[in-house]
């Protein structure tokens, strides 16, 4: 169904995601069709129904990619190929439901995480039982071999579940690669989830990712108003901002250490108090900055959870 398609099926379940209970929509779609990206045209796009109504909210922008998040990124080295692969492993499952369906589980004392338990669970099974099973029962029944079905059921079906963890894992290391302490051991947020400005594919504001975070009440027509307080405080910690590219492109960029670049052409800095070779030199440190060890996150760490 190509990229493209996938970004905008992306796109459009995560607005979904966010405004829960079928808010997007007028009360008849709401009530019958429900969340269409998300729970029906998803299921051609590697994403499970639920995914963002239930693991994305609870426990990607409750923990805000911190420890526990199951797009959890800095215990691996952003800008090094082995790292990234053990990440991919990582999205993958939390693209096919299991890592949240585990930690729901574990919280299952909790009022919201029993329900979203529950509802994932019911997509789980949609997503990896119904589904494929429906659709190998009607290809066999009009005449398809089972050889055509198996490959059927793999390019239109399983495959796009691979390209879309792929094309998440890099859009979060775009949205959140670097990272940075205070005094205190905690996460500069301007730091930690970037923000793009007049970038090329922005949707509804998801390109200010710190806002998208931090300050979810900031609807996206009024950003604008919104980045010009933050100034003083971008300035203070040399933000994580750039201008005039995508978040997938500025994946791409950290994936392959190409932060002269980014430095030359897309860093906004306004502080204004560092040369070319000291910013370069701040960002690689960032991107390559762990929190922890990944064998200790891990086998330790989140087995303990």
């Amino acid at each position: 169904f190509g990229g493209r398609g996938m970004g905008a099926a992306y796109t459009f379940a995560h607005r979904e995601g966010h405004l829960a209970g079928g808010r997007m929509y007028k009360p008849w779609i709401r009530e019958h069709i429900g969340n269409f990206f998300e729970n029906w045209i998803g299921f051609f796009y590697g994403n499970l129904p639920y995914n963002f109504s239930t693991s994305h909210n609870l426990l990607h922008h409750r923990l805000n990619a911190g420890k526990g998040d199951p797009f959890y990124m800095w215990d691996v080295d952003r800008t090094d190929f082995g790292d990234l692969m053990l990440y991919q492993w990582r999205i993958f499952v939390y693209m096919s439901g299991w890592s949240s369906l585990k930690e729901f589980r574990k919280q299952r004392d909790v009022k919201r995480m029993d329900e979203a338990y529950r509802t994932l669970r019911k997509g789980f099974v949609l997503y990896w039982g119904v589904a494929p099973g429906a659709l190998a029962a009607l290809l066999l029944a009009t005449g398809s071999s089972l050889g055509s079905t198996l490959l059927f059921l793999f390019f239109i079906y399983l495959q796009p579940l691979c390209a879309m963890s792929f094309f998440i894992a890099t859009l979060n290391v775009g949205f959140h690669g670097l990272i940075e302490f205070d005094e205190n051991g905690k996460h500069i947020e301007c730091i930690a989830s970037s923000t793009i400005i007049d970038g090329h594919d922005d949707s509804f504001g998801e390109d200010d990712h710190m806002a998208h975070h931090y300050f979810g009440n900031v609807e996206h027509v009024d950003l604008p108003a919104h980045q010009a307080t933050q100034h003083e405080v971008w300035a203070k910690h040399h933000a994580t901002v750039f201008k005039e590219l995508s978040i997938i492109e500025l994946g791409i960029f950290m994936h392959l250490g190409m932060f002269e670049m980014l430095v030359d052409k897309h860093y906004v800095d306004y502080a204004n108090d560092l040369d070319k070779e000291d910013l370069v030199a701040l960002l690689t440190e960032r991107a390559q900055r762990k929190e922890m060890d990944y064998e200790d996150y891990e086998f330790r760490y989140l087995p303990n959870l």
